[in-house]
C-alpha cells in the first residue's frame, strides 16, 4: 500500500462534495441480529451533517453462508445498496479486512463499523460524522449500551458487567473498539496494512489496529451521542461467560503488550487486587465476588499470553 504523506487529521474530502461512506458489518451465524441491524440502518437520519452516499457491506464469516439469505431478502427494500461479501476464513480480522477491501474498491473515503448484535440510534452516524468534522479526527468512537433479550438476574445489573466507559464528546483516546466507530479509509493506507490476521480467533484486532494508528499520529476522539445498543442474549448473563470474557481481555493485552502498550503493571495490580478483595466480596454479594474473579481472570489471561498461550475467544458465537 502507498503512503499519502498527509498528516493524520487532514481533510481529504473536497468541500461541498458528498462523501462516500460504507457501513461495514462483519457477521457470523446471527441472521436474526443481522436483519434487525439492517432494518435499523434504514432508519438513520441526518440533522447535523449532510447525508453521505452510503453503501452497506455485509461480510459473512460463515463458510456456510448463513447471512446470504438475510441479505438477499432485505436488499430489495433497503434504503441503501447492500453488498454481500463472503469471507470463509474464520477470524474477525479476516472479516474486517475483507470489509475494508470492499469499501476501498468502491472508492469509499469513510468506513463505519458496527457489530451484527447491535442496533444504532437514528442519529448514530450523524453524530459520528459531526464529531469527525468538528475535531478533525481520523477515528471517532461512540458508546455501546447494553440491552438484554430476556430477564437477567439482579446481580448482573447491580454489577454493571455490561456497561462500558463513556467520555465527554471530543475526548482524545489512545484506542477504539470497532463495534461502534467511524474512520477515514486512508488510515489503512497510512499504516500499510489493516487488522492483524495473525490474531486469528483470539480477537483484539481492533485494539491492536487503533493503537498502531494512535502511535502513527492518528487522532481518535469520542462522540458520546453516537449511541448503539448491543442486544445481549441471556446466555451471557452467567458467571462463566463473564470470566471467559475477562480472561480473553487479559489474554489480548498480553499478546501485543510489548509491541504497543505495556500493561504488565496494570494487569498484575488487577490480579493482586482481585485476590485480596475476594474474601471481603463474599459478604457484599455475588456481583462483588464475580467482579473480584474478573480481575483475577484478566491477570491470568495476561500471563497466559506472555507464556505463549492464546485463547480463541471467537471460536463460538452466541445469539441468533
Amino acid at each position: 500500500m502507498t503512503n499519502t504523506g498527509l498528516p493524520m487529521g487532514a481533510e481529504t474530502i473536497a468541500p461541498g462534495r458528498t462523501p462516500r461512506l460504507c457501513i461495514c458489518v462483519p457477521t457470523y451465524k446471527r441472521p436474526i441480529g443481522l436483519a434487525r441491524l439492517l432494518r435499523s440502518i434504514d432508519q438513520l437520519r441526518f440533522e447535523r451533517v449532510g447525508e453521505p452516499a452510503i453503501e452497506v457491506i455485509v461480510v459473512d464469516n460463515d463458510p456456510e453462508a448463513s447471512a446470504a439469505t438475510t441479505c438477499a431478502e432485505l436488499t430489495h427494500t433497503s434504503r441503501w445498496p447492500i453488498v454481500y461479501a463472503p469471507e470463509p476464513r474464520r477470524g474477525i480480522a479476516f472479516a474486517r479486512n475483507a470489509a475494508v477491501r470492499t469499501a476501498q474498491s468502491g472508492g469509499a473515503e469513510l468506513i463505519a463499523f458496527i457489530d451484527d448484535d447491535e442496533v444504532p440510534e437514528p442519529t448514530w452516524l450523524d453524530e459520528l460524522l459531526a464529531a469527525m468534522g468538528e475535531y478533525q479526527a481520523d477515528f471517532v468512537a461512540g458508546p455501546v449500551l447494553p440491552t438484554f433479550e430476556g430477564h437477567v438476574p439482579g446481580w448482573i445489573l447491580k454489577g454493571k458487567f455490561f456497561e462500558r466507559p463513556r467520555h465527554p464528546t471530543g475526548t482524545r483516546l489512545e484506542q477504539a473498539a470497532t463495534c461502534n466507530v467511524l474512520l477515514r479509509t486512508r488510515v489503512f493506507y497510512e499504516l500499510g496494512h489493516g487488522f492483524d490476521e495473525g490474531l486469528g480467533l483470539a480477537g483484539g484486532e481492533d485494539t491492536d489496529f487503533s493503537l498502531r494508528a494512535w502511535h502513527a499520529g492518528c487522532v481518535i476522539v469520542w462522540a458520546d451521542a453516537a449511541i448503539a445498543h448491543e442486544w445481549n442474549p441471556v446466555s451471557r448473563a452467567r458467571t462463566a461467560w463473564l470470566l471467559r470474557r475477562a480472561y480473553a481481555v487479559g489474554n489480548n493485552w498480553g499478546a501485543f503488550d510489548q509491541r504497543l502498550h505495556p500493561r504488565f503493571r496494570g494487569a498484575m495490580r488487577g490480579l493482586a487486587k482481585g485476590l485480596v478483595s475476594l474474601p471481603a466480596s463474599v459478604v457484599r454479594g455475588r456481583h462483588s465476588i464475580v467482579q473480584s474473579l474478573q480481575l483475577v481472570a484478566v491477570g491470568v489471561g495476561y500471563l497466559a499470553a506472555r507464556a505463549g498461550f492464546r485463547f480463541p475467544a471467537y471460536r463460538h458465537t452466541d445469539g441468533h
